[in-house]
């Protein structure tokens, strides 16, 4: 019951990329602070995955919350778009459950699935079901007067679906203490680089203080500066952080459906097709 336990706390901290249950635990706190529906949601789902996981997935992975985080992310974003309902409370505990069998299906083939799962059983959930009039993200403090500067903090926090300054602080905690200063670096550069580019293209003023252009960025800074390794002279980094801001930035201007992390995942798969056909040439 004990690695159950971690395993699910661990699932939170893989939000930041950081297998580390105290992260978890700072991730889970900082959801609480902002939004107790959001942080049911992210428990159900999680719950869902890594009961899933514990019968499904390899213990190494299992141990490391590779089984939760994706059931985590589909309970957040489903009570932060939906109307709550008892199906939709179902869909996310059976949908965390499927969000976990897929990725360790893509992981014995080495596919790097990373949040699609979550993705499209969310956008599944979207079309299917009422949807809020507008997305209830909690309490989402943020400064409305320095939107740029609020911006830079709160898309640390909305690697956790958190538009508030205090669950930032949660966030980055969590990420000093489970990969030090390069990683809180990282996230904040990444997420200085939506906020500064989103400032740069007109991105409307409350979307900026909430962090919605900087979290795809901070995501792909820390996936690839700290989980691959890259030196800050890589490529690498550049062209994921360059994509996935680009990719956001038209998201949030189109509106066509919820973005999610969905910039930082086609971003992420771009540079890993670049770098296969480097090694191929």
């Amino acid at each position: 019951m004990k690695t159950w336990w971690v395993a699910l706390l661990r699932g939170f901290g893989q939000l930041l990329f950081m297998p580390h249950a105290g992260a978890g635990a700072l991730v889970l706190l900082g959801i609480l602070i902002n939004s107790p529906l959001m942080l049911a949601g992210a428990l159900v789902g999680g719950i869902g995955a890594t009961l899933a996981g514990r019968w499904t997935m390899p213990v190494n992975e299992f141990n490391q919350g590779l089984s939760g985080f994706n059931g985590v992310l589909l309970g957040l974003a489903a009570t932060l778009l939906m109307q709550p309902s008892l199906l939709l409370w179902c869909l996310v505990f059976f949908g965390g459950a499927v969000t976990a069998w897929c990725f360790n299906w893509g992981m014995r083939r080495h596919w790097q699935l990373l949040t699609a799962p979550y993705i499209g059983l969310m956008l599944l959930i979207w079309v299917a079901l009422p949807n809020l009039p507008a997305a209830d993200g909690g309490w989402q403090l943020h400064w409305s007067d320095g939107y740029v500067i609020s911006g830079v903090l709160t898309g640390v926090g909305q690697m956790g679906f958190q538009g508030s300054l205090v669950s930032a602080l949660c966030m980055l905690t969590g990420l000093w203490l489970g990969g030090g200063w390069r990683a809180v670096f990282w996230a904040l550069l990444g997420s200085l680089i939506g906020a500064l580019s989103g400032y740069a293209v007109g991105t409307q003023q409350f979307a900026l203080a909430i962090g919605l252009a900087g979290y795809n960025s901070a995501l792909i800074a820390v996936a690839l500066g700290i989980v691959s390794g890259h030196h800050w002279r890589s490529w690498q980094l550049w062209l994921g952080i360059s994509a996935a801001t680009a990719l956001a930035l038209t998201g949030l201007k189109m509106a066509l459906f919820p973005i999610l992390t969905l910039p930082f995942v086609l971003a992420m798969w771009l540079v890993i097709g670049v770098e296969r056909l480097k090694l191929k040439a």
